[in-house]
């Protein structure tokens, strides 16, 4: 299983809701096990800058590939790029995560 986890900020406040439409759209692409759209709840006291994130999963790397190249990808960046300010994204392989402590 794959992993992506991509977090978004705003470069204006009052896009923020456009934006999250926008990446909304997402969820009609059915090559993803589970995606879900949220804005940030900046629990943490230190760092806020983030203001929405996607959270996705897949089952292989061929569904996250196929998630990527389906023209709704596509259409939600033409909608939410120019809005956007910083993105950064992380994916990873179930398999290679860690749920111990790991030692020399």
């Amino acid at each position: 299983m794959i992993r992506h986890i991509v977090m978004f900020s705003c470069k204006q406040e009052a896009d923020r809701d456009t934006i999250y439409r926008g990446l909304s759209v997402l969820t009609q692409i059915k090559h993803a096990a589970l995606l879900e759209i949220s804005y940030n709840e900046k629990i943490d006291q230190i760092a806020n800058d983030i203001d929405i994130i996607v959270y996705g999963e897949f089952a292989t790397i061929e569904d996250f590939r196929a998630y990527k190249a389906d023209p709704i990808y596509q259409q939600s960046i033409d909608l939410v790029r120019h809005l956007r300010d910083v993105r950064v994204a992380a994916d990873y392989a179930v398999s290679n995560a860690t749920r111990d402590v790991v030692t020399a």
